[in-house]
């Protein structure tokens, strides 16, 4: 994973402005938590890209204005349906917003359909690299497929 992270341009003590995020976010009516703000300060900006040998190839490009800004209401629903606050994170797989929990938990929602990434951001970002290692690869495909138009 730390290859994976370098590659993106990541390093030890990395921090970023997000105040615009911030900003932008909560003018269009999410309730941002500590978690989300924390990550988006380390790795915000950067595309993680997965391992070769992941299959399919996964990647989550931590940009939470560009993949959520128009979801608040999408939030608003994972609040309520999972009693937490859930703040954007970015997107996954070029096309479905990920958010980050209060609790740390991330998930990535599409048409009809919710995805656990990990129950922490470190578990979501070894998922995003190199998948779960326990054979449901397959089983991702699988709801990849029913999800999509067409699947």
């Amino acid at each position: 994973m730390l290859d994976a992270l370098g590659a993106a341009g990541w390093t030890a003590g990395r921090e970023i402005a997000i105040t615009d995020w911030t900003w932008q976010l909560t003018g269009a009516g999410f309730e941002l938590n500590d978690v989300a703000v924390a990550v988006w300060a380390e790795f915000g900006e950067l595309m993680i890209r997965s391992s070769p040998s992941r299959v399919p190839g996964s990647r989550l490009y931590m940009d939470p204005v560009d993949a959520c800004i128009d979801a608040a209401t999408e939030a608003a629903t994972l609040e309520r349906q999972y009693g937490e606050n859930y703040s954007p994170l970015g997107m996954w797989s070029s096309q479905f917003p990920a958010y980050i929990a209060a609790s740390g938990r991330v998930i990535a929602v599409g048409p009809n359909c919710l995805w656990p990434l990990g129950s922490t951001f470190m578990e979501a970002l070894a998922y995003v690299v190199d998948g779960d290692g326990s054979g449901s690869r397959t089983q991702e495909a699988d709801w990849l497929a029913n999800c999509l138009p067409g699947g």
